[in-house]
């Protein structure tokens, strides 16, 4: 257990008025996922990602070794920041620290700028100690304010505030996707829940990821989810003729969505099936009383935000923010990078059992 005081003077600071400074003492003992998550769930910006079961899944699926911090008062012992942190050793872009690997966010939760400075100065001290190339604090909407940051504009996400009736939500769609909908509405797909497990979507999803080009994670990955995040994660899926061609893994987080995993079968393009898939999960949202739909971050210019971008929801940068330790310049892991482009290539013509077998080997290595 490693415990550490500062005195830091307060930017803003919520404990009892009057006070000059704010005394924060260091943790590096998450032992009660309770308080974690009340904490989490309270904050403006908390998200499923920050939840202990992220944390659990990522490192029981990963073996990525954890180093999360929490902050405290030392007055009286209450929580007042977290930070999830993973330390990742990476074949592909070295050793890393960040918050949080495989998730659209992460970074520094916490009640006071006091809380973050110090969860941010203890974070960048670990980095220097372990020789990581970078640390990376997937922020959104919780950036700090520190010296020595970079930030990179190369994500967005996209979200949507759902509104009551069901087809009010479909007349927000822009037309022409509306008029795919209704294509495959026409065509008798069928929209199921939780009527497939991991192994089936896993199928599903390898083999579009193959067909893109891209290794996929391994299926521990989708059934460790489900057992960590319980009725909080399900599995839709859309069916034509009583085959499976599409499926999305969902995540869900008090009154948000999150479809973050998705996948259809290339061949079936013809139906709509995307396009049908995910307005079913708008529509069941609806019904069910969920607020806002996280349509999750893509790369700008994919295949995956121009699909996005056609829905019409509100779209906004991911500007991440690193601290270099040994590297003088962040590497470039656009999927336009001139030298991912024969792996690529390679990868589509490849057996699926053949990628299915390796590519989680690969994508543990990829963040």
């Amino acid at each position: 257990m490693l415990y550490e005081q500062l005195t830091c003077e307060p930017l803003i600071s919520n404990l009892e008025s009057g006070t000059t400074s704010q005394e924060i003492v260091l943790s590096q003992d998450v032992s009660n996922p309770d308080e974690w998550d009340t904490f989490v769930r309270s904050h403006l910006h908390g998200s499923v990602f920050h939840l202990t079961a992220w944390q659990r899944l990522i490192q029981g699926t990963f073996g990525y070794e954890p180093k999360h911090i929490i902050a405290r008062s030392s007055s009286g012992g209450e929580l007042c920041g977290v930070l999830p942190l993973f330390f990742v050793r990476s074949l592909i872009f070295g050793r890393l620290l960040v918050s949080t690997p495989h998730a659209a966010y992460g970074g520094i939760l916490a009640n006071s700028d006091v809380a973050a400075h110090a969860l941010f100065t203890r974070a960048r001290e670990i980095a220097k100690e372990l020789g990581v190339q970078f640390l990376e604090l997937r922020s959104f909407g919780n950036p700090v304010k520190e010296e020595g940051i970079v930030q990179r504009d190369l994500y967005v996400t996209f979200r949507q505030h759902l509104r009551e009736n069901v087809h009010e939500n479909f007349l927000a769609i822009p037309k022409k996707t509306r008029a795919e909908i209704r294509e495959g509405i026409r065509k008798e797909l069928e929209f199921r829940v939780d009527a497939i497990g991991p192994d089936d979507f896993f199928n599903v999803y390898s083999r579009n990821l193959r067909d893109l080009g891209t290794p996929a994670f391994t299926r521990r990955l989708f059934a460790n989810g489900q057992r960590e995040f319980g009725p909080e994660c399900k599995i839709f899926s859309t069916h034509w003729k009583g085959k499976l061609v599409g499926a999305v893994w969902t995540l869900f987080y008090k009154d948000e969505v999150v479809p973050y995993y998705g996948a259809s079968i290339r061949e079936y393009n013809h139906l709509a099936v995307s396009n049908f898939m995910y307005w079913m999960v708008i529509k069941y949202s609806v019904e069910n009383g969920y607020k806002s739909l996280d349509f999750g971050r893509s790369k700008k210019g994919t295949g995956s935000f121009n699909f996005k971008k056609r829905w019409g929801m509100d779209m906004s940068d991911l500007r991440y923010q690193y601290v270099l330790i040994r590297r003088r310049e962040m590497p470039d892991t656009s999927p336009f990078n001139p030298k991912f482009s024969l792996p690529i290539q390679i990868w589509r013509k490849l057996p699926l059992g053949l990628t299915n077998s390796v590519g989680p080997l690969i994508s543990k290595h990829l963040i």
